[in-house]
C-alpha cells in the first residue's frame, strides 16, 4: 500500500479498507489513564499502539497518492487538496483542473508551476495572479490575458514584458519563444529582473482588516498569519482557511474557538488536536472522525465520550476529563501541542522540514527522530529519467506519470530534467518566508510588517503607495 509512514514506523498501519471496516474496534485499545505519570508519556504509547490509517484521503476516485485531500479524480501527489481533477505535484489545489506542479491556486484550470493563483486559466509561471489567461512568467497580474514575462499588472492584453503590444505583434513574438528547459529559464529570470525594478506590495493577497501576514486575503482582526483566507480573530495561522475566533491552527478549515490544532476542520472548541474532521470537544487527540467528546483518544469514528479510546458515561468522562486537565496544568502539559520527540514523524519526513530545513546533526540534537532513506540505486533508461539537479533532493531519478504527458503535450511544454522533490524545492524558495520584519514604506515611510527582510532587493510599498502606483 502507499503510506506517508516510512518502513521504519513502529505501530500499526492499515490500509483504507481495513481501516473504515469492520475488522477491528478502536474501543478494544483502550486503557486506563495513571494519574502518577505524564500525560504525554503515556499518550507516547498509545498513539503507537493503536492503528493509523495510512493516508488521509476520501471520496477520491483514482487518487490514491493523495494526503489530507477528499473528493478528487485522477489526482498524483497531491497534499491539503480537494475537489480537483487530472491535477499532479502540488499542495492546496482546491477545485481545480489539469494543474501542475503548483501551490495554492484555487479554481484554476491547465496551469504549470504556478503559486497562489484564483480563476486563472492556461497559464505557466505566475506567482499571485487573480482571473488571468494565456498569460506566462507573470508577478501580481489580475484581469489579464495574453501577457507573456509581465510584473504588476490590472486588466491588459497582448503585453510583453510589460510593454504594450498590438495583438498581432504579440502572437509574432510568443510563437518564437523557445520553451525549452533552458529558454523556460531565461525568460523567468528576465521576469524576475522587471519585478525587481517595480514596487513590491508588502503582503501577498488583498481585502484584509487589521490583519498581519502573507499570502493572505479576506481576513479580519487576524494576525502572523500564512496562506490564510476568509479568517476572523485568528492568530498564530498558516495554512487556516475560514476560522474563527481561533489561534495557532495549522493546515485547517472552518474551525472556531480551535486552539493548537493540525490538519483539523469542520467543528469547535478543539484544543491541541490532529487531524481531526467533524467533531467538537476534542482534545489532545488524533485521527478522529465524526466524533465528539474525546480526549486523548487515537483513531476514532462515530466516537463520544472517550478518553484513552475508553468509553465512558457522559457526566463520568466530564469529571475524569476535569480530573486529567488538572493534572496536565500541574505537569505543564496541559495546552501544549503534542511534543515533537513523540512525533508520529521524523522531522526529514514532515513538511516542517520544507520550510525550516535543519541537517541530521541539528535534528538529533534536538533528540527528534531523523529517518535514514535508503539508497536506491536506480538505473536510468528507458521510462526512468535521472534527475539533473547535482544537488538531488530525491532520489536521483523519477518516472513521467502517464497524465503528466498528456499534459505537455496539451501545453506544448519541455518535458521537466528535474525529480519532484527538487521541483518543489525550487518552488518553495519562490515563496516568502513565514516570517515577518518590522520596517517602513520605501515610498511614504510608514510603518509596516512584512516577509520582505531588510537585506533583500525588493523595492517594498506599503499597500496605499502600491495601489497609487499602479492604477
Amino acid at each position: 500500500m502507499v503510506s506517508i509512514y516510512n518502513p521504519d514506523y513502529p505501530g500499526p498501519v492499515y490500509c483504507h479498507g481495513c481501516y473504515w471496516g469492520d475488522g477491528w474496534d478502536t474501543l478494544d485499545f483502550g486503557r486506563d489513564f495513571d494519574f502518577s505519570r505524564p500525560f504525554f508519556e503515556q499518550y507516547k504509547v498509545h498513539r503507537f499502539t493503536v492503528p493509523r490509517i495510512t493516508l488521509t484521503n476520501s471520496n477520491s476516485v483514482n487518487s490514491e497518492y493523495t494526503n489530507q485531500a477528499s473528493d478528487n479524480k485522477n489526482c498524483y501527489m497531491c497534499e491539503a487538496s480537494n475537489n480537483n481533477e487530472y491535477c499532479l505535484y502540488g499542495n492546496w489545489y482546491q477545485t481545480c483542473k489539469e494543474c501542475v506542479d503548483c501551490w495554492t491556486v484555487k479554481e484554476c484550470e491547465l496551469l504549470y508551476e504556478c503559486l497562489d493563483c484564483l480563476k486563472c486559466y492556461k497559464s505557466g509561471w505566475l506567482h499571485t495572479a487573480v482571473d488571468c489567461n494565456d498569460c506566462f512568467f507573470g508577478n501580481d497580474l489580475r484581469g489579464c490575458s495574453n501577457c507573456f514575462g509581465c510584473v504588476n499588472l490590472r486588466n491588459k492584453s497582448y503585453c510583453w514584458f510589460n510593454e504594450q503590444l498590438t495583438k498581432e505583434e504579440y502572437n509574432k513574438r510568443l510563437k518564437n519563444v523557445d520553451w525549452s528547459v533552458e529558454g523556460t529559464q531565461k525568460n523567468y529570470a528576465l521576469m524576475e529582473k522587471l519585478r525587481l525594478q517595480l514596487p513590491a506590495k508588502y503582503y501577498h493577497g488583498g481585502h484584509i482588516v487589521n490583519s498581519t501576514g502573507d499570502y493572505m486575503a479576506f481576513n479580519k482582526n487576524s494576525h502572523f498569519i500564512y496562506n490564510c483566507y476568509e479568517n476572523e480573530n485568528l492568530k498564530y495561522g498558516q495554512d487556516a482557511w475560514v476560522a474563527r475566533d481561533s489561534m495557532d491552527l495549522t493546515e485547517a478549515y472552518d474551525n472556531t474557538l480551535d486552539y493548537e490544532v493540525e490538519g483539523t476542520g469542520w467543528g469547535q472548541n478543539n484544543i491541541c488536536t490532529s487531524k481531526k474532521w467533524t467533531g467538537s470537544d476534542v482534545y489532545c487527540s488524533e485521527l478522529t472522525f465524526s466524533s465528539d467528546y474525546l480526549l486523548g483518544c487515537v483513531s476514532m469514528m462515530n466516537k463520544k465520550y472517550c478518553i484513552f479510546n475508553k468509553q465512558y458515561a457522559p457526566q463520568e468522562w466530564k469529571t475524569m476529563k476535569d480530573k486529567i486537565v488538572a493534572h496536565m496544568k500541574s505537569t505543564e502539559e496541559w495546552g501544549e501541542f503534542f511534543p515533537v520527540a513523540i512525533s508520529a514523524f521524523p522531522y526529514n519526513d514532515s513538511i516542517a522540514f520544507d520550510y525550516f530545513p535543519m541537517t541530521r546533526d541539528q535534528v538529533l540534537a534536538k533528540g527528534w527522530r531523523w529517518y535514514e532513506k535508503p539508497k536506491q540505486g536506480y538505473k536510468t533508461g528507458g521510462d526512468i529519467l535521472g534527475c539533473e539537479n547535482g544537488d538531488c533532493v530525491g532520489v536521483g531519478a523519477f518516472k513521467l506519470h502517464p497524465t503528466e504527458v498528456e499534459f505537455y503535450k496539451k501545453m506544448k511544454l519541455p518535458l521537466p530534467i528535474y525529480c519532484f522533490p527538487c521541483r518543489l524545492k525550487t518552488r518553495l524558495a519562490r515563496r516568502n518566508p513565514r516570517k515577518l520584519w518590522k520596517r517602513n514604506c520605501m515610498k511614504c515611510q510608514k510603518e509596516i510588517e512584512t516577509s520582505y527582510a531588510p537585506a533583500r532587493p525588493e523595492i517594498v510599498y506599503c499597500e496605499s503607495c502600491y495601489n497609487k502606483e499602479i492604477a
